[in-house]
C-alpha cells in the first residue's frame, strides 16, 4: 500500500507539467517522423533543454508544494528523479514509435 501511495503522489506532482511535456514529446515525435533519424540528436538535446526549463520554472514558482510532498515522505530530489525518469521513458517510447511508424509508412 505504501508504494502505491508514493506512486500516486509522484503522478500528482507530475500532473503539474505533464501537458507541456507530452506536447513537446509529440512535437519531437512528429519532427522525427517527418525528417528521419538524422534529427534525433537535436531533438534529444531540445528535450533536455525543455526539461531543464520546466525544472527551473517549477522550482521557482511552485516551491511551496514541496512541503506537501515532504510531509508524505517524498523529498524534492526523489520527486524530480522519478518524474525525469518517467518523462524520459515517455519521450523514448514516442521516439521509437515514431521511428517505427516512419519505417512502416515509407515502405508502402
Amino acid at each position: 500500500m505504501k508504494y502505491l501511495q508514493k506512486l500516486r503522489l509522484i503522478f500528482t506532482y507530475y500532473r503539474n507539467f505533464i501537458w507541456v511535456s507530452v506536447f513537446i514529446d509529440l512535437a519531437c515525435a512528429f519532427i522525427l517522423w517527418k525528417n528521419g533519424i538524422d534529427t534525433y540528436s537535436a531533438l534529444f538535446w531540445f528535450k533536455l533543454f525543455t526539461l531543464g526549463a520546466s525544472i527551473y520554472f517549477t522550482n521557482e514558482y511552485r516551491k511551496e508544494e514541496y512541503f506537501y510532498f515532504y510531509n508524505f515522505g517524498l523529498s524534492k530530489k526523489g520527486l524530480w528523479i522519478s518524474t525525469i525518469i518517467l518523462d524520459m521513458l515517455i519521450f523514448f517510447g514516442l521516439m521509437v514509435l515514431s521511428y517505427n511508424l516512419r519505417a512502416i509508412f515509407t515502405i508502402y
